[in-house]
């Protein structure tokens, strides 16, 4: 599989620094065609995943919870995917949480609630669930973010990849996260704030990983006060794998 950071950046863009979003691709078939998954559709997203991918090769969508930071460019690829002369020809699978058309709508306006399932398959999100992509076989399940949010796995091939999504630690994400051949956990914290958490450390991904099982963690959507080197080193201290720092326009084949 080849995973592409489109961006990473928490809880808005900044230059050159996309929200989070990824592109997860399968192995090439014979005529080099990769089954190919926009995971997140965070602002300034968009743009970037057509450096890689065309939009007649997007074979799905996945939105791991609500907030914009996660799914905000749903709204120009809806623009895109119903316009464009190089759009797919039939609606694309968007796998998204209960009411993403919904939320789509009330910004789109009313002349989009008939548009919109012709434009995106929505299959909701709900506990857990699977689904099919191509060669690719997803699952995912609930995480704890305060609002509704999904960890993911993707395998193929005996290949596994996990994304955590925006979550607090959580017994579901390590579970989600299983021996992983990749483990893409967020940072969303520099240091967790008194109360009930909604994301993790550096130091809470590197135990997440490491409780997982995972062989190599990278760490993405990092608090704008964390610095990539401190954000790994902190990590190490409770993971002993590989530790990669998400930045856009990286490429890790896996």
């Amino acid at each position: 599989m080849l995973l592409t950071v489109l961006g990473t950046a928490t809880p808005y863009p900044r230059p050159d620094e996309p929200c989070s979003g990824y592109l997860l691709q399968g192995e090439p078939t014979a005529d080099d065609r990769r089954t190919s998954v926009w995971i997140d559709a965070g602002t300034g997203t968009f743009a970037e995943l057509q450096r890689h991918v065309t939009l007649e090769r997007l074979d799905a969508i996945v939105i791991s919870h609500r907030h914009a930071d996660h799914s905000a460019d749903l709204l120009v690829a809806y623009y895109a995917l119903r316009f464009s002369e190089h759009r797919p020809s039939g609606p694309i699978p968007l796998i998204a949480p209960k009411g993403m058309l919904d939320r789509l709508a009330a910004y789109l306006g009313p002349s989009s609630v008939d548009e919109l399932p012709r434009v995106f398959d929505h299959r909701p999100m709900s506990g857990f669930g699977e689904a099919s992509i191509g060669s690719l076989r997803l699952e995912w399940g609930p995480v704890q973010h305060g609002v509704p949010a999904f960890g993911l796995t993707v395998e193929e091939d005996g290949r596994r990849f996990a994304y955590s999504g925006d979550s607090a630690p959580c017994l579901s994400l390590e579970e989600i996260g299983e021996r992983a051949d990749l483990f893409l956990v967020e940072a969303g914290y520099d240091t967790a704030p008194d109360g009930v958490p909604a994301h993790h450390t550096p130091e809470d991904a590197g135990r997440t990983a490491a409780a997982a099982g995972a062989a190599r963690l990278v760490l993405t959507h990092r608090a704008e006060t964390l610095t990539a080197d401190e954000a790994r080193v902190r990590a190490s201290a409770h993971f002993d794998g590989d530790i990669d720092v998400a930045v856009p326009g990286l490429s890790i084949a896996f």
